[in-house]
């Protein structure tokens, strides 16, 4: 897939022929096309891509209606990383309805719901999943931790137990000193603390980049909170804590630390410590008064040194 030429598709349907216009949305999201504006529907270009709106258009005129789709290198109004995000939000609010659900499934699952209703539960997300992700064409934020949720909820049903620290293969803080971090940006909790962890327990003069969906990463960076990246979401563990248990920081970093700062990223507060609310409140306001990642990254550092200490003390 060509991610720098973009498809555009357009189309109007007669007053009197909604119902044609509600199945053409419907195909649209079907296909992952997201809206941008006065009506304009994007896709990046593939030649399946390029198929599928010819035979749409062909169908919106076959309904007395008019439809038009062209191929672009840019468009004026956006750059290619500001649509890539407008795919990336839309994939994140599938997936973030996806992972409610399989937390409830989970909930069920302790509950001693039959395995039967689990399973076919189980069968119901997977299949969403499945089908958000083959859409999902720029690693939308939220998919991997569905990806672990179900896995989590698979191997309760097999009578597994859960994934734990021991599953996660050590790694020596000498083996990345000087190294790229790359992650995605527009900062928050996860990203936000694991890099932290790697400026203050692994290298103090690490550098930090952004993936650009456009651009190739730079060479020999290690990702983190990325699809497919070598530090992510595994099982029921979010970013953070995989680091801290792949570099032995389980006694330099608090577990309570741990517990909100999880908590805050799968917005999980049930059973959260009883200052989570207010820590997510503080971390949210950073982030409105810290709009770009490099006065997040000054800001956010002073915050999580003040928790970390204050667990420490406690």
């Amino acid at each position: 897939m060509c991610n720098k030429i973009w498809l555009v598709f357009s189309f109007s349907q007669p007053a009197n022929r909604q119902s044609g216009r509600v199945k053409v949305l419907r195909r649209l999201a079907a296909l992952g096309a997201v809206s941008l504006k006065n009506g304009l529907y994007v896709l990046p270009f593939s030649e399946a891509h390029q198929e599928q709106f010819v035979w749409l258009a062909g169908e919106v005129e076959q309904g007395g209606g008019e439809a038009v789709f062209f191929e672009c290198a840019a468009i004026a109004t956006m750059t290619d990383a500001a649509v890539a995000a407008a795919f990336c939000r839309v994939r994140d609010e599938s997936y973030v309805a996806l992972a409610e659900e399989a937390r409830a499934a989970l909930a069920a699952a302790a509950g001693g719901e039959a395995d039967k209703e689990l399973a076919a539960r189980l069968r119901r997300l997977t299949r969403r999943y499945e089908a958000e992700r083959a859409i999902d064409f720029f690693a939308a934020a939220k998919g991997p931790a569905v990806a672990e949720l179900l896995e989590v909820l698979a191997a309760r049903l097999a009578g597994r137990d859960e994934p734990g620290e021991d599953d996660i293969p050590g790694c020596r803080p000498a083996d990345y000193q000087g190294r790229v971090w790359l992650t995605r940006p527009g900062l928050y909790v996860d990203r936000l603390a694991s890099f932290w962890l790697v400026r203050r327990f692994i290298d103090p003069a690490a550098a930090i980049a952004y993936a650009d969906p456009i651009a190739p990463p730079p060479p020999d960076a290690v990702a983190f909170d990325m699809a497919g990246a070598a530090f992510t979401h595994r099982g029921p563990r979010i970013t953070f804590e995989v680091m801290r248990a792949a570099f032995g920081l389980a006694e330099a970093i608090p577990e309570r630390l741990v517990a909100v700062l999880r908590a805050v990223d799968l917005g999980d507060f049930e059973a959260a410590p009883p200052e989570t609310a207010g820590i997510k409140r503080l971390l949210d306001g950073l982030c409105a008064v810290a709009p770009d990642d490099a006065s997040r990254l000054e800001q956010g550092f002073v915050l999580l040194d003040a928790l970390a200490a204050s667990y420490q003390q406690s």
